[in-house]
């Protein structure tokens, strides 16, 4: 009994160590977290893809989704392949497919990050972990105070498809806000800030 026990738990530690090494997730990162902004200023975002060295993805798409009572997607930026292996993966990688970096059609607060397999020439770029692209959001209005961004896995166009046609599981990473002070707070704040420029003058 001890015999089938000790093998059931290193079969399963087997299991999870597979498991584990072909773990997939994807992160959105931003400078702007968690700061102060107003009209007219940019909010960049990266979004980060790592496989943990697996390199047989066939489509994989993931979503920024934004405040856009808040923001205006102003455009973005991308490599031009990813995840190439030559020759033990068949000389495969990703590109980004036309749509990469747009929103999604029918949408004004979802640009997708869609990336899909291609055969390519030559070269090789960070087999495991690569950013699918940066994106940039311009502030035009400062809406309730508080503008939201959150990285998708399951939004309308997303996927992650392997070689094999499954579809494993992309966690996701990165949720943040930027603040917009209202109206009325921006301008609190700047008549506090001339009254202490006029006390201050009176000091000398």
């Amino acid at each position: 009994m001890r015999h089938l026990i000790t093998s059931l738990l290193a079969t399963a530690l087997v299991l999870f160590g597979a498991a584990s090494a072909s773990a997939y997730a994807t992160s959105m990162s931003s400078g702007a977290a968690g700061s102060t902004i107003g009209v007219s200023d940019t909010v960049q975002v990266v979004v980060n893809f790592d496989t943990q060295g697996a390199a047989d993805i066939t489509l994989l798409s993931v979503g920024v989704i934004f405040d856009d009572g808040i923001f205006t997607h102003s455009g973005s930026s991308s490599w031009t392949y990813a995840l190439y292996n030559p020759p033990a993966k068949g000389w495969v990688g990703v590109q980004p497919a036309a749509t990469n970096g747009q929103l999604r059609v029918g949408t004004t607060n979802q640009v997708n990050m869609d990336w899909i397999s291609t055969a390519l020439p030559d070269g090789n770029r960070d087999p495991g972990s690569f950013n699918m692209g940066t994106l940039n959001f311009h502030v035009h209005s400062l809406g309730d105070g508080v503008g939201n961004f959150t990285l998708s896995n399951s939004s309308p166009g997303n996927i992650l498809q392997l070689g094999d046609m499954s579809n494993p599981n992309n966690a996701v990473s990165g949720d943040f806000v930027v603040y917009t002070p209202e109206p009325t707070t921006a301008l609190l704040v700047g008549l506090g800030l001339l009254g202490l420029g006029v006390a201050g003058r009176r000091h000398v």
